[in-house]
């Protein structure tokens, strides 16, 4: 069914909607997706103003917002979902610290979906979730490339998955990390990567209805989620990891009422 109103639920300051979600997910389609809808402002994707910026205060962040002229406006940080984070000084910078960004770790850390639920009452949450195993090994993948070309160490992924190198395994916990976001927002939306690729019209109306626009936009979606080339995993790793998420994508189908076994099988 097609909206035909105009865009709802637009505030005077700030967002009206927010997308969260994990790394390498497709939320860099989803954003450019809703971006293109003239009922929608999106300056920037990703703001991190919560994980980076939050030293700036809310005038800074509210500025990205600023001359809606009746649009919907919002932002997708993927890194809102899991933070406040648990040990930071390891994972973030693993294996070892950057020294140039010591000084953030000195800073009020706030957590993301309190604050948002605090400011900005009936704010519209999305989340993008992909299968864990693939996420985990393409997360590893994009990790590893922007080192080797900055010359830097690179560790094996069954060392960065065991240590939870800047997340890698603590992102797949898809069922703890939704139960968290749904305490504060008990409707936060989730699309997946699988339906991206596969039905990616129906996606693109989906969200469109989701952030209160006409859902009979017809956006260019001849751009793909982005691809990376990197070799296979194992079969012996594969299974480990999958074991691994076994309980959580268990739990996270029965959250979503969706059948998700063909992320524990081959």
């Amino acid at each position: 069914m097609t909206t035909e109103t105009q865009p709802s639920s637009v505030r005077a300051t700030g967002p009206d909607f927010v997308g969260i979600g994990v790394q390498k997910s497709g939320t860099t389609w989803v954003g450019e997706v809703l971006a293109q809808h003239p009922s929608v402002l999106i300056r920037k994707k990703e703001i991190s103003f919560f994980i980076h910026h939050f030293h700036r205060g809310y005038d800074w962040y509210h500025e990205w917002f600023r001359d809606k002229d009746g649009r919907v406006a919002g932002e997708i940080s993927v890194n809102y979902i899991y933070a406040p984070r648990e040990d930071s000084t390891h994972r973030e910078f693993y294996p070892k610290w950057n020294p140039r960004r010591r000084l953030q770790f000195f800073r009020k850390q706030p957590s993301p979906r309190d604050e948002l639920a605090s400011r900005y009452p009936d704010l519209r949450v999305f989340a993008v979730f992909r299968n864990p195993v693939d996420r985990a090994w393409s997360h590893y993948w994009w990790w590893r490339s922007r080192r080797e070309r900055n010359g830097k160490r690179v560790v094996p992924f069954e060392k960065m998955f065991e240590d939870d190198g800047r997340w890698i395994r603590s992102q797949g916990c898809y069922a703890d990390l939704l139960t968290h976001w749904r305490e504060k927002f008990p409707d936060v939306a989730v699309f997946f990567h699988d339906d991206i690729k596969a039905r990616p019209e129906e996606v693109a109306a989906e969200a469109f209805r989701l952030v209160g626009v006409d859902d009979g936009f017809r956006p260019d979606l001849t751009r793909k989620p982005h691809l990376q080339k990197y070799d296979p995993m194992s079969p012996e790793t594969k299974q480990r990891v999958r074991d691994t998420y076994r309980e959580q994508v268990e739990r996270f189908a029965a959250m979503t009422d969706r059948d998700l076994s063909h992320w524990l099988e081959d």
